[in-house]
Order: structure tokens, then sequence, then C-alpha cells
């Protein structure tokens, strides 16, 4: 179906774009996008079930801030392997994983903040229509480009 439609395979190719997400990955993000065209990234992370939410008792019992899980656990479900392979193979992700680790985030939540990031930033790619650039994103990650 997407080979068919010359822009769902634009769209398609834009997804996985992001490296380590994959052919899985790309269909999965591509249905969350078209299923909710008039959604912005806010919205998108919230339909994903992303979206951290903190419960509370009162003044004096603070909860853990954990995710809804409201959303269709389908896109968490198949994200989490992306979310691995960009912590491996896409420098900008493996630099927010290990910021997030280094300020003592247990691995799960770290893990689920970069499903988050992607999620967001397929999204913008998807609504703009740019291919993801890796050279725009060497200089805050801290790797030199000489």
């Amino acid at each position: 179906m997407i080979e068919k439609s010359k822009i769902l395979k634009f769209k398609y190719d834009v997804t996985t774009s992001i490296d380590g997400v994959g052919k899985i990955g790309g269909i999965v993000l591509l249905h969350l996008f078209i299923k909710y065209p008039h959604a912005n990234q806010r919205q998108i992370v919230s339909l994903a079930g992303l979206d951290p939410i903190i419960r509370e008792s009162g003044t004096s019992v603070k909860g853990q801030a954990r995710i809804s899980k409201a959303g269709n656990r389908l896109y968490r479900g198949v994200l989490f392997m992306p979310a691995m392979a960009s912590t491996k193979h896409n420098a900008k992700m493996k630099a927010f994983y290990e910021r997030l680790k280094a300020n003592g985030k247990h691995t799960t939540q770290a893990q689920i903040a970069v499903i988050r990031k992607i999620v967001v930033v397929a999204h913008s790619l998807y609504k703009s229509g740019k291919v993801y650039d890796k050279e725009l994103y060497k200089t805050t990650t801290g790797i030199r480009t000489e």
C-alpha cells in the first residue's frame, strides 16, 4: 500500500530517515500520524500514551511521575526497539539517553524518554517533509566535525 502511493512512500522515507527507525517502526509512526492528521506534538505524544502524569493525593503524598499509557499500546510496544537502536546508532539520541542516565534516571525512564523524542522528531519531519539531517545535530551533541 505504501509503495503504491507516492505521498505515503515519501512520508514513510522521511520517518525512517531517523537512525534506528526501521521498516516496522516507520509503518507504525506513519499509522499514528495518518490516524490523527490534525494533532500537534503534545497531542501525538499523548495519543501514543507517552505523556507523563503525576499521581498525587493531597499535599503530603507525592507519587513518582509515570507515563499515562492512555494511548494505543501498539505504538509503545513497537517503538521500544527503534529507541534501543537509536541509542546505539544515532549520536543525538545516544547523547540524550546518556545525559538522562547521568542525571540519575532509571534505564526504563530514559528509554521511554527516547521513544517520546523519536515520536516528536518523526512528527516534525512528517509535517515538514524534511529528511532527518545528522549533520545538523553534530554541534549540539559534542561531536567534533573535524
